[in-house]
């Protein structure tokens, strides 16, 4: 079924989170499901009113014994899109982009009621990401498998 351009998977998607990128692109982080099933997607508006399609990832919130999944995707005329859903020992997600770029990402929902906490970042269509660091709790770089 189809809302708006964008997927609805099982239960409506609920929006989680939304920011403003650099360049104006408004995005909506939705999600719906639970540790088992959780289905993610980042719907991004241009500014000029344009709406790519959304890029997402469903499955588990976590591979039993990882403590991150990630998706990356970019449509045409959007702006390049990572996911990352992460386990409740990770505080901190830091993406490094290959211009050198650093970029602290916020942690949204309830690993409780989701099973992972989600960043998002959106990023020029130029750019790569070079690295992806997960922080514990003490500010130490934790391993991506636990």
């Amino acid at each position: 079924m189809l809302r708006r351009g964008r997927m609805e998977v099982g239960a409506i998607m609920a929006v989680l989170a939304t920011g403003t990128a650099a360049d104006g692109t408004t995005w909506e982080l939705e999600v719906s499901g639970d540790a088992g099933d959780l289905h993610t997607m980042v719907c991004q508006e241009r500014p000029d009113g344009r709406r790519p399609w959304g890029g997402g990832c469903g499955g588990p919130a976590v591979q039993p014994g990882r403590r991150v999944t990630v998706s990356m995707g970019v449509a045409d005329g959007a702006l390049r899109t990572f996911v990352a859903r992460v386990s409740v020992d990770v505080r901190a997600v830091v993406v490094t982009l290959s211009d050198g770029t650093r970029e602290d990402l916020i942690l949204h929902g309830d690993p409780t009621e989701l099973g992972a906490r989600v960043a998002v970042l959106l990023y020029d269509r130029e750019l790569d990401v070079h690295r992806v660091d997960l922080l514990g709790h003490d500010g130490q770089a934790l391993p991506e498998e636990q």
